[in-house]
């Protein structure tokens, strides 16, 4: 059933109508980790706050984005945490609460739009309704009556396709003790089992995260490279896509307006109504046959009444 809003409200002004694509799935989980996480480790220049880089953009744009994460312009200061976007499935046994696909309806205009998700009264189309029904039973334009023709304006939108999407987070330091207070932010931050959600532009994911965080560090041997702690994990988001951004072909959302009143016409020669009869009426359907000797009896009364 579509949601419900308030009579002076404007829909264009509650929902936000952008599409969902896989770039809102990423930005929603980088702001997750860089914003509502927030870590912070201890450095040689203080507590600073880690700093977040989605997979590894090129070292001359990194370098002009940023200029504390390449101090020297070359190589990265740690502490930092990076995000590498996997795999993307679209699973077939998540097709959402729906179950099933609904096509798109495209009608006469083609606009297409499959599932209402919002419903508000139209209130000019409502009023000039009410205005006839008025004018009709009570021969006055504004008599107050309790109004059933009530016309909406409901918004479609086309099914979401839902998708998997896995990231694999890496966490990178210099010493053991910004490790573990990275680790613990995250830890601490979670649940058991790791569940969390994700928002960007008025869309929510749900984020599932592996308890596990392995060491791939090369602080186990004695070598003579420079000690990096390294230590990863995989979190799986549960989102969706809506459209196909600037390759769709039909509007992202589609407005319909509903119908004030069904009316079905009476078909009289199923029903063997006998039409009242008048001087010169022009019948547009068929009559029964005893409907047409009433009317040739009628008929010939009122002619001899006139000429009597």
């Amino acid at each position: 059933m579509p949601k419900r809003t308030k009579l002076d409200q404007n829909l264009d002004a509650v929902y936000g109508f952008n599409p969902s694509t896989l770039e809102d799935v990423d930005t929603a989980f980088f702001n997750y980790l860089n914003d509502d996480l927030n870590i912070f480790c201890d450095t040689n220049e203080g507590f600073h706050k880690v700093p977040v880089l989605f997979a590894t953009a090129e070292r001359s744009f990194q370098i002009k984005d940023n200029p504390s994460l390449r101090p020297n312009g070359r190589t990265l200061e740690y502490p930092l945490m990076s995000i590498v976007r996997g795999t993307v499935i679209n699973n077939p046994s998540n097709k959402g609460k729906y179950g099933v696909y609904i096509p798109p309806y495209y009608g006469f205009y083609k606009k297409g739009g499959a599932i209402p998700f919002a419903r508000q009264v139209n209130q000019e189309k409502s009023r000039e309704r009410a205005n006839l029904t008025a004018k009709k039973r009570f021969d006055q334009n504004t008599f107050p009556f309790d109004n059933k023709k009530v016309v909406y304006d409901t918004l479609y939108i086309p099914q979401p396709t839902y998708v998997e999407v896995s990231y694999e987070v890496k966490l990178i330091a210099e010493y053991q003790h910004q490790m573990n207070q990275m680790i613990e932010a995250f830890m601490g931050s979670f649940s058991t089992p790791v569940a969390f959600k994700i928002t960007h532009n008025g869309h929510v994911y749900e984020a599932f995260g592996d308890e596990t965080f392995s060491n791939e560090g090369n602080n186990s041997g004695l070598n003579t490279d420079e000690r990096i702690f390294k230590s990863s994990t995989t979190i799986t988001v549960l989102g969706y896509i809506i459209g196909a951004d600037k390759n769709d072909k039909v509007p992202m959302v589609t407005v319909r307006e509903s119908a004030a009143e069904v009316t079905i016409g009476r078909e009289r020669v199923v029903l063997g109504d006998e039409p009242e009869f008048h001087a010169g009426r022009k019948d547009k359907y068929r009559t029964t046959d005893k409907a047409k000797k009433n009317i040739l009896l009628i008929s010939l009364n009122y002619n001899c009444n006139l000429f009597s």
